[in-house]
């Protein structure tokens, strides 16, 4: 009998509701909404990263991409701008203002890297680690590619 008890999709479902209230209520203070996180995570490792690629390497919809990163660009996050040697291309690069923000932005997530990892070993977070490694590679394989993905 399946319940929650046993249930990986429960418990995963559940902690990410709360890493997102947690996200939503640090990072509030920098105009910084829950869903716009990973784009400016993706941005800050390689900054100028064609919008198409972002969606496939977020695994989000490219429809949905386009629209969260109009409201990044209004809110002064972002700057969009086309692809010299593509011109159907829009690169995506990170504010001056985001970019001076690195620090702020970092330590939020620094900070609930922190929260999540309270009271494990320094044995059990390299585990806790694989096994979400594991979880995601697990779900890659059973999920049919969209075109872009990497």
């Amino acid at each position: 009998m399946h319940s929650r008890a046993t249930s990986f999709g429960y418990r995963i479902s559940k902690l990410h509701r709360l890493v997102a209230r947690y996200i939503r209520e640090r990072m509030a203070t920098m105009g910084v909404e829950q869903g716009q996180v990973p784009f400016l995570a993706e941005l800050f490792h390689e900054d100028g990263v064609p919008q198409d690629v972002l969606a496939s390497r977020l695994f989000i919809d490219k429809g949905v991409t386009a629209r969260q990163l109009a409201r990044m660009e209004q809110a002064g996050l972002i700057v969009r701008r086309v692809n010299e040697e593509n011109k159907r291309q829009k690169l995506v690069f990170l504010s001056d203002d985001m970019h001076s923000r690195r620090d702020e932005f970092f330590g939020h997530l620094h900070a609930l890297t922190g929260q999540l990892g309270h009271g494990f070993s320094d044995e059990e977070r390299p585990v806790a680690l694989e096994f979400l490694d594991r979880m995601t590679m697990n779900m890659l394989a059973s999920i049919k590619p969209e075109d872009g993905d990497l």
